[in-house]
């Protein structure tokens, strides 16, 4: 997809596309802890996640994989 394209979107819609999907991905984090770490919250899964994404305490969904060097194929199968 074309970067500027994707900049004017953003720009256009004052970031709400951005900041609703970054909340719908804190909130499939939050919804998939244990359920005792849950029930300890005092608010609900959706009102967390929007406030956390506000706050910009979130962790980083978004992250390049590394590439591993060529090896042997017994290099590979040992991992």
């Amino acid at each position: 997809m074309n970067k500027s394209k994707v900049q004017k979107f953003v720009e256009n819609n004052n970031c709400t596309y951005l900041f609703l999907i970054l909340a719908n991905e804190e909130l499939n984090r939050l919804s998939k802890l244990p359920y005792p770490i849950q029930k300890k919250f005092d608010k609900k899964l959706p009102t967390m996640a929007l406030e956390h994404v506000a706050e910009g305490n979130i962790p980083d969904y978004f992250v390049q994989e590394e590439e591993k060097p060529e090896g042997k194929m017994s290099d590979i199968i040992d991992e």
